[in-house]
């Protein structure tokens, strides 16, 4: 880069924080999360001591960060949070691109819309109870409406629930993956079926479409839950830890105050990591205004330009707070100086 360009750049920069004086549209740390789960979740929740990790987060860490939690779905939607049921309750639109109107009704909190949950809160995080991973064999027909626990129907409704989401680009979701079962509560072949899906969830839900989802993350629960060794000294591959089954000789897949207390920061710091990288600028991907291919002094002029209503463009509102403003322009100066 010349040095011209260079001293520009600089000057716009300075200009910018002269205007922003440390405002909040940059500002991470106050975003707010509702944890969505049934009893699995709330034990985590409440032994895990996810409230207090947030907190004593925040104190040291001069942010505000708030995790929420709330029993959903509930009555006067079953008691079910499986794939089908985020699909059944979010979902609104078909396969073929027709529009579907699912049963959530957002003037009642326990099957609140995912249109005002998102207008309430900025992350979104979702979990199966532990009967999820009850996997059955395929049947070679996959049935987005199906509420049969296969692979095929999970992978249908959880494609649906991307393209979803996508709808929702300011928001994050995190999505948790499967609860393993007791080992005494589920079997080999449905237990390798639940891991498939879990796999899948991980490696290949946010990739196979070739599309960019940086909205959405994966919680993967099983990973620090579920028994990995083929052959353990105790318990089964694919079900919960023996060290984390509350009895050994029930089948009570629920998991016990130790996976809890272990697993429940874990999970908090997930969280905050999740939202403080979502939400800081560095997380924009959209800088090259004018889509040439570089992010460069170019770009800058594009938003300075609309700034002053010499020119319209849509990719202006790089931080798609709906307004073009001197923020944009220190989003895209930044992205400059740093990338040389």
């Amino acid at each position: 880069m010349d040095i011209w360009p260079k001293i520009i750049l600089t000057m716009v920069f300075w200009v910018a924080n002269i205007f922003v004086l440390e405002s909040s549209d940059f500002s991470t740390g106050n975003e707010k999360a509702i944890f969505l789960h049934h009893s699995t979740g709330g034990n985590l929740y409440s032994q895990g001591h996810v409230a207090s990790y947030v907190s004593n987060y925040n104190s040291q860490h001069n942010t505000n960060y708030v995790v929420e939690e709330r029993a959903y779905p509930t009555g006067p939607y079953p008691w079910n949070n499986y794939p089908y049921d985020w699909w059944n309750l979010w979902v609104t639109e078909n396969e073929d691109g027709s529009d579907r109107i699912p049963p959530c009704d957002s003037s009642n909190r326990n099957i609140e819309c995912l249109s005002s949950l998102t207008q309430n809160y900025d992350t979104i995080i979702f979990k199966h109870c532990f009967p999820g991973a009850d996997v059955l064999a395929d049947t070679g027909s996959p049935d987005v409406s199906s509420s049969r626990k296969s692979l095929e129907n999970y992978k249908a409704q959880y494609r649906a629930l991307r393209r979803e989401f996508d709808k929702y680009p300011n928001n994050l979701f995190i999505a948790w993956t499967l609860v393993p079962r007791h080992r005494l509560a589920t079997n080999a072949e449905n237990a390798a079926r639940a891991k498939q899906f879990v796999d899948w969830v991980k490696n290949e839900w946010l990739t196979e479409d070739g599309q960019s989802h940086p909205n959405i993350k994966v919680f993967d629960f099983w990973g620090y839950a579920a028994e990995s060794n083929e052959n353990p000294e105790r318990g089964q591959v694919n079900t919960l830890k023996y060290e984390y089954e509350r009895s050994h000789s029930s089948s009570d897949s629920h998991p016990n105050t130790l996976a809890n207390e272990t697993i429940g920061p874990i999970f908090a710091q997930a969280v905050i990591d999740y939202m403080r990288d979502f939400f800081s600028e560095e997380s924009y991907e959209d800088e090259d205004i004018n889509q040439d291919g570089n992010v460069d002094v170019s770009d800058v002029q594009v938003v300075v330009n609309v700034i002053l209503g010499h020119a319209s463009n849509s990719r202006a509102d790089v931080n798609s707070d709906g307004s073009t403003n001197i923020v944009d322009v220190q989003v895209v100066v930044n992205q400059v100086i740093s990338a040389g």
